[in-house]
């Protein structure tokens, strides 16, 4: 109820542009005899994710005082209680990026198929800030599949306009602080109800500067985690709200005196689901989060709320996977796994798969056409968890038939043959994978044009089983669930003379 009463207080304060505020009696203008008419005070909510102004705060503190508490010259227009701040560089139009978010771990964690001792492998604070510039973005920067960080800006002008004897305005505080959101996926269940997924967050807000009714006693702002939710399946028996909403430790209240002593936060969400099982499906609820401001500021009749950069979550329950059964994961970016082709025990593999989607001209089965996808975050490919069903089981075993029948044929048998037995036993590597959608069976079930749209290669068998075992185990630490995109990069290759 608080929080719809001041988001929709603060609508009205942002659509009027200013209110008239009580002045401080021991130091605020008309203190001989109440508020002065002739005076209005306003407070203008800006929240920044600009690489280069987070960079920079002193650049914007100085044009605060210089505006009057406006950053239009900077290209930021005031936040909203819808949002934070848009941004317009003056002479820079918006570059569109080139391919969606993404992150790479090496297959290299999973020696022999192994679940790596560090699964969630967490930044940091000191990492984050090593990587200001992506992180300072609205999107922030996503790490790996379990770790998130964001770094914005809040900055409050408090602003004094004056009718007589000419109008004119200016700043007569400034509330600055640099924030840094730092996001933990998490497997397993929450600890008092171990059904729900959730995710842990830490935020520290560095005031940098706190000035006129910021710096009075009584001022206050608290940080709140708000989530949307929602169930991807539209008749699994849940409300929305319950598939991401703020847990336990939601919101932290200080003055802003006690931020500047210890501007830590711990915050948390969960997402309800029930026990994972089969026919309940893998329960996925999304979330979208942001970190709510609230202000308190004494001697001012205005309460303002605006929001954080959002960020996005998945939760699941995905019955199939091995080692967890419910976890959180950050979503906003294509996961991929890369294989090494300068690894002895798996570079043979990443050989095949570079060199095949270069040129699938040249790989077997000779097709006109052919494209293989995987090799760039724009160009995936797509999980077929044989596990999660019937339907996936029979087309795994589609795509396993194809090329088993394909390497049995006597063009391959000569290939084989053709190879110096040292280097030996042989394994028919394929590619797409046949735990992929886009493997050797697709034609069966997505169109004859298909047909023939893989590669087949004989592989040193040791590597080519090393290598499905780390994919293997990278989609079950990962939680890369039925029909999620991927990509697979291959490092260190070098073209043979």
């Amino acid at each position: 109820m608080k929080a719809a009463m001041l988001g929709a207080v603060s609508a009205v304060i942002l659509a009027a542009g200013a209110l008239p505020a009580q002045a401080d009696p021991a130091t605020g203008p008309g203190s001989k005899g109440g508020p002065d008419k002739d005076v209005t005070y306003k407070v203008i909510p800006y929240v920044i994710s600009d690489p280069e102004l987070v960079a920079d705060p002193q650049k914007v503190i100085e044009e605060l005082n210089r505006s009057g508490g406006s950053l239009d010259a900077l290209g930021v227009s005031p936040a909203s209680s819808d949002g934070p701040s848009k941004l317009k560089r003056p002479g820079k139009p918006a570059v569109a990026a080139a391919e969606p978010e993404s992150y790479v771990v090496d297959s290299s964690r999973f020696p022999r198929g192994e679940i790596p001792a560090d699964v969630y492998q967490y930044a940091d604070g000191q990492e984050c800030e090593r990587h200001a510039d992506q992180a300072s973005r609205d999107e922030g920067w996503i790490k790996n599949r379990y770790s998130y960080c964001q770094i914005h800006m809040v900055a409050m002008p408090a602003v004094e306009c004056r009718v007589f004897p000419w109008p004119s305005c200016r700043t007569v505080g400034v509330f600055l602080s640099r924030n840094q959101l730092l996001g933990y996926g998490k497997n397993g269940g929450a600890a008092h109800v171990s059904s729900s997924r959730w995710a842990d967050f830490r935020l520290n807000v560095d005031v940098m500067q706190a000035t006129g009714p910021f710096a009075r006693a009584g001022a206050e702002m608290s940080a709140e985690i708000e989530c949307e939710g929602n169930y991807l399946d539209d008749n699994y028996p849940q409300n929305d709200a319950n598939a991401c909403f703020g847990g336990l430790r939601n919101k932290t209240e200080k003055s802003i005196k006690d931020w500047r002593k210890d501007g830590s936060a711990h915050l948390d969400l969960l997402s309800q689901a029930s026990e994972p099982a089969q026919h309940m499906g893998e329960q996925i609820g999304t979330g979208v989060f942001h970190i709510e401001y609230e202000f308190d500021l004494p001697w001012f009749f205005q309460f303002l709320d605006t929001e954080s950069p959002e960020g996005g979550m998945r939760f699941d329950s995905a019955y199939y996977l091995q080692s967890h059964k419910l976890g959180s994961v950050f979503d906003r970016a294509v996961p991929g796994m890369s294989y090494d082709a300068s690894d002895p025990y798996v570079g043979g593999v990443g050989r095949h798969l570079q060199e095949a989607r270069t040129n699938p001209g040249a790989t077997m089965p000779a097709q006109a056409g052919k494209h293989l996808t995987g090799a760039t975050p724009g160009d995936p490919v797509h999980r077929l968890a044989q596990a999660k069903g019937t339907d996936q089981n029979t087309r795994y075993n589609d795509n396993r038939r194809i090329v088993r029948n394909f390497c049995r044929t006597k063009a391959m048998q000569d290939l084989r043959d053709s190879l110096p037995a040292a280097s030996g036993p042989y394994d028919c590597d394929e590619y797409a994978f046949a735990s992929t959608y886009e493997g050797a069976g697709r034609y069966l079930h997505d169109g004859a044009q298909y047909e023939n749209h893989y590669s087949a290669r004989w592989v040193n068998s040791d590597v080519n089983q090393e290598a499905g075992r780390r994919l293997g185990r990278w989609y079950d630490v990962d939680r890369i669930l039925d029909h999620e995109r991927f990509y697979i990069p291959i490092t260190n290759y070098t073209p043979n003379p």
